[in-house]
């Protein structure tokens, strides 16, 4: 048991040292190079080439890098770095369109393995999760990574900004069954919180009740 968490530490240890030489590098402006030490962390932590990254969807990245049934949580996690690193040099060298195709994978990703996970693991990726955002911009995420943000903001407990991407969601797109079922589900959730937990998540039991009431608004326009 301590012979496996030594190696998983170590393997922790050599992915920051790694991380820590692309950044260096690039805030150096060595591209190139940050490019090089990257695709060599890339092949050693996840087995995947830079090809491979851009063209497979996200599902399937998580798939590959866990090799099993059962989601490797911190491999993934890793790649998402990667990704995110990767897409920083595409954004230097004026390759937008490639950026925002790696920041939302490593937005998706990060999002899809902390769901079922503790609360502290989901505070560590939050900044994260917020830079990327960032970077991205809310308002061109597509539809699959704002229900993904809908469920992540629930789990952190940021319950106003859950009520907005789905609010977002229902403005957006025309409005179905599955889409209403979940927000339902969603404010059914939070009126059994406790008012405190509801205060700190910028959406008081009022607000909630209100935005229940205001989903019938969709199912009878």
């Amino acid at each position: 048991m301590f012979e496996e968490k030594d190696y998983f530490m170590k393997i922790v240890q050599q992915f920051s040292t790694a991380i820590g030489r692309i950044m260096g590098l690039k805030a150096e402006n060595k591209i190139e190079e940050s490019q090089d030490v990257l695709n060599e962390t890339l092949t050693n932590f996840t087995g995947l080439s830079r090809e491979v990254l851009e063209v497979l969807p996200y599902e399937i990245l998580i798939q590959k890098v866990s090799g099993s049934r059962r989601t490797n949580t911190e491999k993934c996690l890793m790649l998402a770095e990667l990704l995110s690193q990767q897409a920083d040099i595409y954004e230097f060298e004026g390759k937008m369109s490639k950026a925002k195709n790696l920041y939302l994978k490593s937005l998706n990703i990060m999002i899809s393995v902390t769901f079922d996970h503790n609360d502290e693991l989901l505070e560590q990726n939050r900044e994260k999760g917020s830079e990327l955002l960032k970077k991205i911009g809310k308002s061109e995420l597509p539809k699959e990574s704002k229900l993904l943000l809908f469920k992540y903001y629930e789990n952190v407990k940021d319950y106003a900004k859950a009520e907005d991407v789905l609010f977002e969601l229902m403005d957006a797109d025309e409005v179905n069954d599955d889409l209403l079922a979940q927000g339902t589900a969603f404010y059914k959730r939070l009126v059994k919180r406790e008012p405190i937990e509801l205060e700190k998540g910028n959406l008081p039991l009022d607000e909630v009740l209100e935005g229940l009431a205001n989903l019938d608004e969709y199912r009878n326009p």
